[in-house]
């Protein structure tokens, strides 16, 4: 499913639509195809595929084995890879396959007793770049090339995690919605842990954690919807429902990564053309606002702005785009906790252009246009910052994120040094 920015249809990325077994299952729909372009990554990403044995062994490290992150082997990494035993992994290795045969199970487990106690360092250190305050966040797992990160000075705190794993899906369809707004604190705490031990998570991860809630009427763009007499479903007690579906999923995440710096997605998402008095923007933020009069924000960390890229060089909105971020940017500003204090603000960029009003709907995007995103943003006196991609490809290519963050760099650091000669 799609979300849509009121810019015309700017459609954003969205969560997949899984339909729950009694028992928790995910849907095999890993990979992006150009023959379904318009589907969304993170829905094409979600899934988990059966990967066959790597042709040569693989030999693990300290570091594979090192699961909670703290830097030592130790009683927590088997906490966390017990869960997970028998659970076959979504990719080429998830962090609880620790040799990368395919598979959690006891080999993995006699890895990490052979390392116990062995200090586990980063693969590098973090060099010092002019793409500091980056954190790359994928959909449901973490990027693996840690080293490489790091090189390019961009963090891997961080992972989004969809709303199939927080019990919401398909709310397109009858009964579904009343369905997820039934659904009990144990029923998702149950599924949340099922999926967090499936993807490798570690409960007491210390990163962001990013809860990607979206759905049919339900993503919080469409809040101010529920307040306002001249839209077709308005039905302000239905708004109450669903904010307190949020507020549960959101205590839940909370209870289950007690240790995490939780945020919530779409919060806020900007229109298109950047303007704060056109009525569709009005009425938005009036939806974030009733929100956080009710007290969504009380368990979060972060508002999480939805800043991805939405125009490239030839549209007719491409002038808009610093409006754009900078809208994103103090509208966020506005919401509080009900006692007045701010969230911190976490804005989610994109290296992919997302909006199918777009000449370049789901074209990488120029490295230029997120440089200057960047920029805009450090004006604004933000200088921490997601950039968000579904896998380790960039959407509807073969291009490793990797690559187009080296760009990125290159072109950050020439604007540099031309500018300072």
């Amino acid at each position: 499913m799609t979300a849509m920015i009121a810019a015309g249809a700017i459609l954003l990325p969205a969560s997949a639509n899984t339909t729950f077994a009694a028992k928790p299952s995910f849907s095999n729909t890993k990979s992006v195809t150009k023959n379904n372009k318009r589907q969304s990554s993170k829905q094409n990403q979600a899934g988990i595929a059966s990967i066959a044995k790597p042709a040569q062994a693989y030999k693990p490290t300290a570091s594979d084995c090192d699961l909670s992150g703290n830097q030592v082997v130790d009683v927590d990494d088997i906490m966390a890879l017990l869960p997970a035993m028998g659970d076959k992994c979504n990719r080429d290795h998830c962090s609880t396959d620790i040799n990368r045969d395919g598979r959690t199970n006891v080999t993995d487990l006699m890895f990490v007793i052979a390392n116990f106690g062995s200090m586990a360092p980063s693969t590098s250190e973090m060099a010092e770049t002019a793409l500091n305050g980056a954190t790359l966040s994928l959909q449901n797992w973490y990027a693996k090339e840690q080293s490489t990160l790091n090189s390019l000075g961009v963090s891997n705190k961080s992972v989004c995690i969809s709303s199939y794993g927080l019990l919401v899906d398909g709310l397109s369809e009858e009964g579904a919605l009343e369905r997820c707004l039934n659904h009990t604190a144990e029923e998702v705490r149950d599924y949340l842990i099922t999926y967090a031990n499936h993807y490798g998570i570690a409960r007491n991860t210390t990163d962001i954690v990013i809860l990607d809630i979206e759905g049919y009427r339900f993503s919080p763009m469409f809040f101010g919807n529920y307040i306002d007499e001249s839209i077709s479903y308005y039905n302000p007690a239905m708004l109450d429902r669903i904010l307190d579906a949020y507020k549960l999923r959101i205590s839940v995440a909370r209870d289950v990564f007690p240790n995490a710096k939780l945020g919530l997605y779409d919060t806020i998402t900007p229109h298109g053309f950047g303007e704060a008095d056109l009525a569709p923007m009005i009425r938005r933020q009036r939806g974030y606002e009733y929100a956080a009069s009710y007290g969504l924000f009380e368990e979060l960390d972060y508002a999480c702005p939805v800043l991805y890229q939405v125009w490239g060089e030839t549209d007719y909105g491409f002038s808009r785009s610093d409006a754009v971020t900078r809208l994103g940017i103090e509208a966020t500003r506005s919401l509080t906790r009900m006692d007045g204090t701010p969230l911190e603000i976490m804005p989610m960029m994109s290296l992919t252009v997302f909006n199918g009003d777009s000449n370049h709907d789901r074209e990488p995007a120029r490295v230029q246009d997120v440089s200057r995103q960047i920029d805009v943003l450090e004006s604004l006196g933000v200088n921490e910052y997601i950039i968000w991609n579904g896998e380790e490809n960039i959407a509807d290519t073969d291009i490793p994120v990797y690559d187009q963050l080296q760009k990125l760099l290159d072109y950050r650091e020439n604007q540099a040094n031309s500018t300072q000669g």
